[in-house]
């Protein structure tokens, strides 16, 4: 009876290990099962996440790499406006010096290089306003050669011609203040405006000139031509009905005046010589 209850705990003792034994590979194997499964997402997850990572690292750089391209582009752009303008602000002066100088030559009359009517009747009205707003004088010269047709006649008109640009060229140096100006009206006849300068000084002005003209010679090649010069003056001082074009008027007359009394003179307009 003792040894069939020894043989029985023997067997269900060997039974229990058995089962405790194939229970724990069991259990052995289900851990390794969830620990490799684990691994495997585990290594997955951090090929996910580099992968993530190597993704956003390109994006990244795809994105600082734009925005470089659109620096060096705004900056190509920039240089490109700053180039446009600076060609376009060349090309506005160049324009301006063209049309400055057009200008010139639109005012100057080509033979003596002085002013031409065109600008004298702009220069006329300009200083009688500026005169009659300040209240100071303006006088004008008319200036013209004596027998200028004999001397065109007897040398030719390239003589005359030269005769001009001499009688020119002693008007312009005749002129001591940037305000005065001396003008080629047409033919041998020329106009001299000088602001701020009273009938006095305007008779001093004709007079210097016509002694300087009357003792020296106009040479033309061989030829040596004496000249004279008549002087005609009338100077504004604000007298009532006077306009622009009456100033040339009344010291036209008193041009008149100069060569009806011989010519080689300069006259003043007075009253009596509208009588």
């Amino acid at each position: 009876m003792i040894d069939s209850t020894l043989q029985f705990n023997t067997l269900l003792f060997q039974v229990l290990a058995i089962g405790f034994v194939i229970f724990s590979v069991v259990m052995l194997i289900i851990a390794y099962t969830f620990y490799r499964k684990y691994l495997i997402e585990k290594t997955y997850l951090k090929v996910q996440l580099l992968q993530a990572n190597n993704v956003i690292l390109s994006a990244k750089n795809a994105y600082q790499l734009l925005l470089e391209q659109q620096k060096k582009g705004q900056n190509l752009l920039e240089d490109s406006v700053q180039e446009r303008t600076l060609e376009l602000h060349i090309a506005l002066q160049e324009l301006e010096d063209a049309n400055r100088e057009l200008e010139q030559k639109n005012n100057l009359d080509e033979l003596t290089g002085l002013f031409n009517r065109r600008y004298y009747d702009q220069k006329i009205l300009a200083e009688f306003r500026r005169s009659k707003r300040n209240l100071t004088p303006l006088s004008l010269i008319i200036i013209d050669i004596d027998y200028f047709k004999v001397v065109n006649d007897s040398y030719g008109h390239l003589a005359g011609d030269q005769c001009l640009v001499w009688v020119g060229n002693h008007l312009k140096k005749s002129l001591k203040r940037s305000s005065d100006m001396a003008f080629r009206y047409g033919g041998e006849e020329f106009c001299i405006i000088l602001p701020d300068t009273d009938e006095r000084g305007a008779l001093a002005f004709a007079e210097a000139l016509r002694k300087i003209i009357e003792h020296q010679v106009c040479t033309h090649k061989s030829i040596k031509v004496s000249l004279t010069i008549s002087g005609g003056i009338f100077t504004y001082t604000q007298q009532d009905n006077i306009k622009p074009e009456q100033i040339f008027t009344r010291a036209d007359k008193a041009l008149y005046e100069a060569k009806n009394n011989g010519r080689n003179q300069a006259k003043v307009y007075k009253d009596y010589i509208d009588d």
